[in-house]
């Protein structure tokens, strides 16, 4: 079952969320490269396709939302 939210927020409010995505999505990376665990690397990788697939939803914001 899909739960879905409507969140409100303000064009500074958005692109402060894509800059700690952004920035989050790059320490992932880092992880990654660092972890030696399986299945700690495995879960990194799910949450950043989560991460991922957040940003795109943000990315198809319109631009007179932005």
């Amino acid at each position: 079952m899909n739960d879905f939210m409507k969140l409100e927020m303000t064009s500074e409010e958005l692109e402060v969320l894509r800059e700690v995505l952004e920035s989050e999505l790059k320490e992932i990376d880092v992880e990654v490269f660092r972890t030696d665990t399986h299945d700690f690397k495995e879960l990194l990788k799910h949450r950043r396709a989560v991460l991922e697939g957040f940003m795109a939803k943000l990315s198809a914001v319109p631009a007179a939302v932005r």
